[in-house]
């Protein structure tokens, strides 16, 4: 008898188990997004029944800044030039300059080059340009109409693209450089916006 009672007291003095408490508590805000079961999504009237609004429909929402200027960030300069070429340096490494800048050409130019510097980087990645007739009559300006791609490994500093005319001969008018950079095209990775016109008056530099 003696030894149940001792039993029955110790058991009577357990400490019971306490639930966790719930990720969100009704009083309390969680940076703002306690009434969310997940933080909420921009897009959240304009989504599909099935899923998030996808990439491409990021560009239209007012909440993202605008990337129709010059690329900035990782992006120390950018320009267009006539051609380019290599700079050899004292660490035998190279750099390419831009040969006779400008965002003027000839309809007989043989390509437009895009050249950049940028700043030091941790990873190897790509800078994709796309070329698109932005002002250039009988042309649709909602398609690219060229592509190019630059591979940067850790130790460049440097790099360009290379666009040609479509059909071989530049038609007079305006034409968009969208620039991104990763290994992909997508909104979320657009760095900005170049622009050159091919003008018939313009003379290339010797």
């Amino acid at each position: 008898m003696l030894s149940l009672a001792f039993g029955t007291i110790c058991l009577a003095n357990d400490p019971q188990p306490i639930p966790p408490p719930t990720v969100f508590q009704p009083h309390e805000t969680h940076h703002g997004f306690a009434e969310f079961d997940t933080p909420p999504d921009f897009f959240e009237d304009d989504a599909p029944a099935e899923g998030s609004a996808p990439y491409a429909d990021y560009s239209h929402s007012p909440n993202l800044p605008s990337f129709d200027h010059a690329p900035g960030g990782l992006f120390e300069s950018i320009v267009f030039a006539e051609s380019v070429e290599e700079d050899h340096t004292i660490r035998r490494g190279h750099i390419l300059v831009p040969v006779n800048p400008t965002d003027s050409f000839s309809p007989s130019a043989k390509a437009v080059h895009l050249v950049f510097t940028v700043h030091k980087h941790l990873a190897a990645f790509q800078v994709i340009g796309r070329l698109f007739a932005e002002h250039v009559p009988d042309t649709d300006p909602t398609k690219w109409i060229d592509e190019d791609r630059a591979d940067l490994a850790l130790e460049d500093e440097s790099g360009y693209l290379k666009f040609f005319a479509p059909n071989g001969t530049w038609q007079p008018g305006r034409y968009r450089v969208d620039v991104y950079m990763g290994y992909m095209v997508n909104t979320m990775n657009k760095m900005g916006t170049m622009r050159f016109s091919i003008d018939p008056k313009h003379v290339p530099a010797r």
